[in-house]
């Protein structure tokens, strides 16, 4: 959001928040529960159906004592790490506990989809990992065999009180918290490389996000690792906010990694702290701007004496996505406690090289930016995207006049905000001296979401806004989010949008109730409006939720007994998404951190583990198509990467009204927080009865289009031939 956008918003009154109240559940939402026997869309030629589903958490009973996970960070990659043709999901998990000889070695989980059924073979597969601190995973298939490998990052020991430059090369510590990369040997297990393709290069900073993308289009996925900070070092309510330097690696043709992160313009740019004048708060004190660093504090040791981080931000989430449809993939950063980061791809055929280009798309707020998802969701055939933030939450409390990375502090002035992006794809402009920006106007304030009966974030009432905010309205009137998706819930053809999140583990007292939040699933009603149905859609991140009634209007409706809302919230953290039962309609992968119970004084009692959410989605008549690429470097060597990542694929089919309706998506290898989508791409259609024309912009420029393809199918295609 740019400052015009800021004062714009901030000038708005609330004209609606009165109705918002009394609009019954019936007028919120589409039932779940009408009568099987009506017309099945799937009949050709008939309509879409506009019903959904509820999703049903299956983790319980098809995991058994796996489903809860011991990590502070987990992440969760879905792929078909086999290839026998479903998807299998791997989760990771950590050391946890304080002090240290309290930890508890848990081994990294990779359940394997055997019809239907789940099995964890991470051990016998090679990649449990047991004495490794995991946090975020990718699956992507770093040599072209055709199989997805897996690179796990790492989050350091917690309670050490060493930073990773007191950790020696080959030592029991960097063991535990260097990255690690398992290359697929194709008959069921993975060999650990990290040595081979790494030497020393190997990462040993705080992973928080990966992200796979062929940045110079030669056909090897190179890799991006997005770096945090050490859990013993993070501060949000001190002016030093030490993060991690990140790390852009070069894939040198399938067999080691070269890092080329300062030749290719992508050395962190110093953190933003600035004080109420808007001054840059630096560090050692009394150091002149230039002399010293911004918002980082280089005397604030580690236990060893070595300086605690680096003067850059902590890095959630990154993704790599043409955003300017010039054939190279960009690079967008969430940062977590700085600002949102986009660097446009100027690559040459002799020199990887990247811009900043933040400031001149007018996006470059600081805040607690945590998770990309990347969709259509105004039916424009471009990609829009959403960027997860803390939320409502500050609002409804008194304000923040701590400088720090605490987006509640930045939110007081106008470099910075707590609410979620919502930003639009406008094309391309171009800007004297600085060349072609995307345009991505922030319009969640204005995007309006009708509000779930059941459930309404309490930021939509003024009474509960602290009167020093203006009420937020829109999407920004939600809550606090880490993983996050844009998918097509019930297949009617436009891109629904799901994200969970919260921070400190569920408990009675304040601390358990920082920020809490269970989850939000919003309905695209087509038209550049959205529903909040999370309860009807039984997708609320929490234990033991009781869904016999979902909306106030219901007798027997009790939203304490049932477990409804942000009191019984869970630890959100990963999302992933995917077709896990192979019925048309995409399935939901969440994650939950482990660690302390708090009692009503806010002490912490005991820890407690993270529940993994499987939610499968109930299904329903519309039809669909799922198709998964296959790029011809996994053929003949040759064109694309194997999996296609980079790919993008316009689909055409009549809709509803006899028009056209085109959709697009992207093979992405960088999904959100912690986490990575499965690689294929499923369309809903509705009431199609054929898709017309599909059409895949290949990475390696080669262009392919597919007519008059049958529905409700999975359909493999491979890249064409020079």
């Amino acid at each position: 959001m740019n400052t015009a956008d800021i004062r714009s918003f901030y000038a708005r009154r609330s004209h609606l928040l009165i109705l918002l109240f009394v609009v019954f559940a019936s007028a919120i939402f589409v039932s779940c529960e009408s009568d099987s026997s009506e017309d099945s869309s799937s009949e050709s030629g008939s309509d879409a159906s506009t019903e959904f589903q509820p999703f049903d958490n299956v983790a319980p009973a098809l995991l058994g004592d796996d489903a809860e996970i011991k990590n502070r960070y987990p992440g969760v990659a879905i792929f078909d790490f086999d290839r026998d043709g479903d998807l299998d999901f791997y989760v990771t998990s950590a050391e946890v506990g304080a002090p240290i000889e309290q930890a508890r070695g848990e081994s990294n989980k990779l359940f394997r989809n055997d019809d239907g059924s789940y099995v964890d073979v991470a051990e016998e597969a090679g990649v449990g990992a047991p004495a490794h601190n995991s946090s975020a995973v990718a699956a992507c298939d770093f040599n072209n065999d055709g199989y997805q490998d897996l690179y796990i990052g790492a989050m350091g020991r917690v309670g050490d009180d060493l930073d990773y430059g007191s950790i020696e090369r080959g030592s029991e510590l960097e063991f535990i918290a260097g990255d690690r990369l398992y290359i697929n040997q194709k008959n069921g297990t993975f060999t650990n490389a990290t040595e081979r393709w790494f030497g020393d290069l190997v990462n040993i900073r705080s992973v928080g996000s990966l992200a796979c993308g062929d940045v110079d289009n030669d056909g090897w996925l190179d890799l991006y690792v997005g770096n945090r900070s050490d859990v013993d070092f993070t501060s949000f309510n001190h002016a030093s906010h030490p993060g991690h330097y990140n790390t852009m690696y070069l894939n040198s043709g399938g067999s080691s990694f070269a890092d080329i992160t300062t030749d290719a313009g992508l050395m962190a740019p110093p953190i933003v702290m600035r004080d109420s004048f808007g001054d840059p708060i630096i560090f050692p004190e009394g150091a002149e701007e230039g002399q010293g660093f911004e918002g980082f504090d280089p005397d604030h040791l580690d236990a060893n004496g070595n300086t605690g981080g680096d003067p850059a931000g902590e890095t959630w989430a990154t993704l790599f996505f043409d955003h300017d449809d010039d054939g190279d993939v960009d690079l967008w950063l969430a940062d977590d406690g700085d600002r949102l980061k986009v660097y446009r791809n100027d690559t040459s055929a002799s020199d990887v090289r990247f811009t900043d280009i933040t400031a001149p798309m007018g996006i470059d707020q600081s805040g607690a930016w945590m998770g990309f998802a990347l969709g259509d969701m105004d039916g424009d055939a471009d990609l829009d995207m959403f960027i997860t933030n803390i939320g409502f939450h500050p609002v409804t409390r008194d304000q923040n006049n701590q400088p720090g990375g605490a987006c509640s502090y930045a939110a007081n002035f106008q470099w910075g905000t707590c609410y979620h992006y919502l930003l639009r794809n406008d094309g391309t402009a171009r800007v004297p001296s600085v060349g072609t920006i995307g345009v991505f106007p922030d319009v969640a304030w204005s995007t309006h979401v009708e509000p779930s009966a059941g459930s309404p974030p309490p930021s939509l009432d003024p009474a509960e806004v602290n009167p020093f905010w203006r009420t937020p309205t829109g999407v920004a009137a939600y809550d606090f989010g880490f993983g996050t998706a844009f998918f097509d819930y019930e297949n009617d053809g436009d891109q629904d949008l799901y994200w969970l999140g919260a921070i400190i583990a569920p408990g009675e007292g304040p601390r358990g109730f920082l920020f809490p939040g269970y989850g939000r699933m919003l309905l695209n009603d087509g038209d550049t409006t959205f529903t909040d149905v999370t309860v009807e859609s039984h997708l609320i991140d929490s234990r033991d939720v009781d869904y016999t009634y979902t909306a106030p209007n219901q007798v027997g409706f009790d939203r304490l007994e049932q477990r409804i809302g942000p009191e019984f919230h869970e630890n959100g953290k990963g999302l992933a998404k995917g077709d896990l039962n192979g019925d048309g309609f995409a399935d939901l992968i969440g994650t939950n951190s482990s660690g302390e119970k708090f009692n009503e004084s806010g002490d912490g009692t005991h820890l407690v583990d993270g529940p993994l959410m499987v939610w499968m989605n109930g299904g329903g008549t519309n039809n669909w198509i799922t198709l998964r690429l296959k790029g011809r470097q996994g053929i003949d060597g040759s064109g694309s990467n194997a999996d296609g990542i980079g790919a993008r694929v316009f689909l055409t089919a009549v809709g509803n009204d006899g028009d056209p309706l085109k959709q697009v998506q992207d093979v992405l290898g960088s999904s959100t927080f912690l986490s990575m989508n499965a690689l294929d791409l499923t369309f809903g259609l509705g009431g199609a009865d054929e898709v017309d024309e599909i059409e895949i912009l290949w990475p390696s420029g080669r262009t392919q289009t597919l007519t008059d393809l049958k529905i409700n199918q999975v359909l493999e295609i491979e890249e064409p031939e020079a």
